[in-house]
Order: structure tokens, then sequence, then C-alpha cells
């Protein structure tokens, strides 16, 4: 899982803002072809990714404890 703290190390840095900011400016250089592909491969795959975050960060909530 180095590849995930490394993921994490960015996105600490970068904050939600800096990430929505470099997707949008990627999305902006793709071709259409390729925004299509992306579209096409997020409806399939996007449900089992959100499952699976939701399903995390219950996970990392209940070993935290209450507030």
């Amino acid at each position: 899982m180095a590849g995930m703290a490394a993921f994490r190390r960015f996105t600490r840095r970068a904050g939600p803002l800096g990430l929505v900011l470099t997707a949008v400016d990627i999305w902006g250089k793709l071709s259409p072809a390729q925004r299509k592909r992306l579209i096409k491969a997020t409806r399939k795959h996007g449900p089992a990714v959100a499952r699976m975050a939701a399903k995390r960060a219950a996970k990392r909530r209940s070993r935290k404890g209450p507030l």
C-alpha cells in the first residue's frame, strides 16, 4: 500500500479544491473520444469505487471512536 500512502500525502497537501482544479484542467486537455471513454468507465466502475470508499470511511470512523 505504498501507493496509497503517497496518494494521501498528495491529497493532504493539495486539498479538495486543488484536486478539483487539477481534474478540471485535465478534463479540458482530453479529446472528445477520451472523455467518452472516461465517462463510460466511470459509469461502469464508479458505484463499486464509491461502495469501497464508504466502507473504508465507516471502518475508519469505527476505529477512531466517537469524537
